[in-house]
């Protein structure tokens, strides 16, 4: 008896040294084997593309997120050579194929870090708080942050598929704006511990003084970023006395920007366009703070550099300034613009951000179960009044691994910095 053709699976690989070298290739899946311990294979259905993705290409090496899906060996030359070519992870949903977890049947969905192919993949997983959480404890995963070997059972209701797509793009990069509104800027720093930005396992000091915002003015460059977009929102919904005195938001889209922020804050806020960051010392200075919080969420070329040439030349050269990178700018880097970021980390004197560590170090001290439950009701909170919250973002189906509407045409935007920041990209599999 001859068995039938089976359906050539597609995967999307970049290229390690250089990030714009990208292609899909076709691989026959073979039989599959039998399940180890504890272990399912899901299919990815439902992916979101956003700049995050291309940070986890390039910090692929560093941080282990190269390790997470390896190219097939199976695949064709060249792209066997795991040395060279990568799968970059992306956020989304996939259904389960096979499973030998009793908790997890076939066709259950699992929100979590999925490849960005249409391969079955095989997770082995353990249980975890709360309910329907679980943990990949593979051993080439074990380098991953916590957050990325963390996987949720959802139920899928065909009611909710907008929310899943808005899922895609936002829900990974919403945790980070929240987190750093909640957790390292406090709206009550002296009755919940601040924690650092990079998490406690650094064993970096983050004081009260330093989380407390009501003597700050804030400034958000890349102010159109999803992560920016998170924080913001997040920030709205504070008590107004625990500050900042007043923001300002650098971004290619001031006018939305300004007009959401003067809801929530009226004449304590003041939305600039990359060509107008000059107008911001004279601003801030007529708020009179005791501190300068700079959120660095992907500032275009050099304008960091320009602002704070205009701080130190200014009266505000005697306020303190705190700079947080928490994301980079939509494009691929050199090798020497990586050299050249990592120089102004330790010349501006920045503080990096990481959203595992902060996310650790609250399991740690709340517990997994409260934790997870107060981000859910937050993250459901948001998903109901998007509307009013990004009203100028929409999703941009795309269909796929290959062809300028899959992720090959994604991956080309994003390398290429043609994705507009108010564009989600989803991509149905």
């Amino acid at each position: 008896m001859i068995s039938p053709a089976r359906k050539p699976e597609m995967i999307h690989v970049v290229g390690k040294a250089d990030n714009r070298q990208h292609a899909v290739i076709e691989l026959v899946s073979s039989p599959d084997h039998g399940l180890p311990t504890s272990s399912l294979r899901a299919r990815p259905i439902l992916l979101g593309l956003t700049s995050n993705n291309l940070s986890y290409a390039r910090g692929g090496d560093l941080l282990h997120w190269w390790k997470t899906y390896p190219v097939p060996s199976t695949a064709p030359a060249p792209y066997n050579d795991q040395s060279s070519w990568g799968i970059v992870p992306a956020w989304g949903y996939a259904t389960v194929t096979e499973s030998n977890i009793p908790e997890i049947i076939p066709d259950s969905l699992l929100w979590g870090y999925w490849p960005t192919s249409t391969l079955p993949t095989l997770l082995c997983l353990e249980r975890s708080d709360p309910e329907e959480h679980w943990v990949e404890v593979s051993n080439h995963r074990q380098q991953l942050m916590p957050l990325y070997n963390r996987y949720e059972r959802v139920l899928f209701d065909e009611k909710n598929l907008d929310d899943m797509a808005w899922s895609t793009v936002f829900r990974g990069v919403w945790v980070a704006g929240y987190l750093l509104s909640e957790y390292v800027f406090s709206s009550d720093p002296r009755a919940r511990e601040p924690i650092h930005p990079l998490g406690a396992a650094s064993k970096l000091p983050w004081s009260a003084d330093d989380a407390d915002l009501s003597t700050a003015v804030v400034m958000v460059l890349g102010a159109s970023t999803k992560v920016a977009r998170s924080f913001l929102w997040c920030l709205f919904n504070r008590p107004r006395e625990s500050g900042p005195l007043g923001l300002v938001q650098v971004t290619s889209s001031p006018d939305v920007l300004q007009e959401l922020a003067d809801k929530g804050w009226g004449g304590k806020s003041k939305t600039l366009a990359y060509t107008e960051t000059k107008q911001a010392t004279e601003w801030i200075k007529g708020l009179q703070p005791l501190k300068l919080v700079i959120v660095d969420c992907g500032a275009r070329d050099n304008i960091l550099n320009q602002i704070y040439r205009n701080i130190q030349e200014s009266a505000l050269s005697s306020c303190k300034t705190v700079i947080l990178q928490i994301g980079s700018q939509q494009k691929v880097y050199t090798a020497d613009e990586v050299q050249a970021a990592r120089s102004a980390m330790i010349s501006l004197g920045k503080i990096q951000y990481n959203t595992s560590g902060i996310q650790d170090t609250v399991i740690n001290r709340e517990g997994a179960a409260t934790y997870f439950r107060k981000i859910s009701h937050n993250w459901k909170d948001w998903l109901a009044h998007r509307a009013s919250a990004i009203p100028d973002m929409r999703l941009v189906y795309g269909q796929g691994i290959a062809g300028d509407n899959g992720i090959y045409g994604g991956w080309e935007r994003l390398s290429n910095g043609e994705a507009r920041p108010e564009q989600g990209l989803v991509y149905a599999l």
